[in-house]
């Protein structure tokens, strides 16, 4: 009696190109971020003098975002922008409830404007920390908001592509 494997190739001309058109479906988005710094050996005295040194010739914004329960705030270790009640968060969540992420938008190309040729090392980078609290969507929906914005000539113009993270202590 010899196998009969009929059943299972017909089986295998279904599930072949059933199986192609589902990967089809299937589409991964990458959002690239940079970790923090690793902390370094203490061996190399000379080479850190030098990066300290180079470091502190650059200017820097070290520009955050801080996502709380109560909205995002914006700022940098010389200050915080507040509301237009110059209290609270920069950008308070909606009525419903809800982040509102056209307003940050809008306060971010603002800034953006202003900080545009000053020379700023980090002019494209934004470190956004988080209570943790605080849903995995809600962080995803600000980095996408901060990547980019349309110009006035409806050209696609960075935003601040660049995102570190930290986190609220």
């Amino acid at each position: 009696m010899e196998l009969d494997i009929r059943p299972v190739m017909n089986l295998m001309v279904v599930l072949i190109p059933l199986l192609i058109a589902g990967a089809e479906f299937v589409k991964l988005n990458m959002i690239e971020i940079n970790l923090p710094p690793t902390k370094t050996s203490v061996g190399n005295q000379a080479g850190k003098e030098n990066l300290l040194e180079d470091k502190e010739k650059q200017k820097l914004l070290r520009l955050k975002l801080i996502i709380t329960d109560q909205g995002i705030t914006i700022g940098n270790e010389f200050g915080i922008l507040r509301d237009d009640q110059g209290e609270g968060p920069t950008v308070k969540k909606t009525p419903e409830g809800e982040y509102d992420f056209a307003a940050l938008r809008e306060k971010l190309i603002e800034l953006k404007k202003k900080i545009a040729g000053q020379g700023f090392a980090d002019e494209n980078r934004v470190i956004l920390a988080a209570e943790p609290t605080i849903k995995y969507e809600v962080i995803i929906k600000v980095m996408d908001n901060i990547q980019t914005y349309v110009d006035e000539n409806n050209k696609v113009q960075p935003l601040f592509p660049e995102v570190n993270f930290s986190k609220v202590l």
